[in-house]
């Protein structure tokens, strides 16, 4: 057989993010050098959420207002005051989604 073996989904949870259109000069723009943007959103919240590597794992699903993200890259900061995670997510098709969570 040929292709990657991809784990299971956990369970949904419930969370709270801050999310808003990605900022291409803000935190993730090594990341999106050569990327479209418009492709993606930026999350701030204290949540700890899976991020997608390669190979290894699928990062969490967000679905927020009828529509799927992917979390593709993670910055923590934990500065012991107000500790918090921002996530860059990538927007996905509803069927794409779908089809990962089952």
């Amino acid at each position: 057989m040929a292709g990657i073996v991809r784990q299971e989904y956990s369970d949904q949870q419930s969370a709270f993010l801050s999310m808003q259109p990605v900022d291409g000069n803000g935190s993730f723009r090594q990341y999106l050098s050569g990327r479209k943007p418009q492709d993606y959103y930026e999350a701030i919240g204290e949540a700890d959420l899976l991020v997608t590597e390669e190979g290894e794992h699928n990062g969490a699903i967000v679905l927020c207002g009828g529509k799927y993200y992917e979390v593709v890259q993670r910055q923590e900061w934990l500065n012991g005051v107000i500790n918090h995670f921002e996530y860059l997510l990538f927007i996905m098709k509803e069927q794409d989604a779908l089809e990962l969570v089952g």
